[in-house]
This record gives structure tokens, C-alpha cells and sequence, in this order.
């Protein structure tokens, strides 16, 4: 999506460039059409910037979060829980093995999947109610 972004925003500038060009022609300033293609060629080198930080911050925050390259799961390092929480130990259900809560990656639909280092078991972490 970044690099969308990015060759967009440098389209938007090439092309208010050649308004800008445009309006300095001695024919666009002769006719009085100079003012309006400056217009538009500012806003299109505006929007161009615009689009260019647009383009950067979310494409900073996706790969910061790790959603960047393919998968379709997050880490949970970095974000907020929802409510108070309570650490366990985590066992994995096949072997009894100890799990690393780090491995913990939270899946599209929402659920929460924890990969046991020993067994290579993977199973879903289950949620107490709230009330």
C-alpha cells in the first residue's frame, strides 16, 4: 500500500508540474488563464504531499504492529487489552508443556492462538467472561 502511495503522490507532482508550466506560457498569461492552472497545479502538488505522508504513516504503523508481509496474524506486543488482566501460566493441552505467552498471535477473525515451542501444538486461548 505504501508504494501505491508513494507513485501516486509523484504522479499528482509531475502532473501539477505541467499545470504550473502551463500557467507561466505567455499564451495562458495573455488569455488570463494563467491563475486557474496555478490553482490546480498547487493543489495537485499539495495533494501529491499530502498523499506521500498519508502513504508513509500507514505503512509505518501496519509494519510496526506487524501486519506488514503476508501471514494474516499479529503479534500482541504493543497493544492495549481490553480489560484488566490476569497472567497464567500457560500449558499446552497436548504435551503439558510450559508455552511462552510471547508466542501468542492474535488471528483475523479475532481469536487469540498460542504455538507450543516442545510439541509444535498450536491451540486457541480462551477468554474468561468479563462479568
Amino acid at each position: 500500500m505504501r508504494v501505491l502511495g508513494i507513485l501516486l503522490a509523484i504522479f499528482l507532482w509531475l502532473l501539477g508540474g505541467l499545470f504550473l508550466l502551463a500557467a507561466a506560457a505567455p499564451d495562458a498569461v495573455a488569455q488570463g488563464k494563467s491563475l486557474p492552472r496555478a490553482v490546480v497545479g498547487g493543489g495537485l502538488v499539495l495533494g501529491g504531499f499530502v498523499l506521500l505522508v498519508l502513504a508513509w504513516r500507514m505503512g509505518g504503523s501496519r509494519e510496526a504492529s506487524g501486519t506488514g508481509s503476508g501471514g494474516g496474524t499479529r503479534t500482541m506486543s504493543g497493544q492495549e487489552p481490553p480489560g484488566g488482566l490476569s497472567l497464567k501460566k500457560l500449558t499446552c493441552p497436548h504435551c503439558g508443556g510450559q508455552v511462552d505467552p510471547a508466542s501468542a498471535k492474535l488471528n483475523p477473525e479475532g481469536t487469540l492462538s498460542v504455538t507450543c515451542a516442545y510439541c509444535k501444538g498450536a491451540f486457541l486461548v480462551q477468554e474468561d467472561p468479563k462479568w
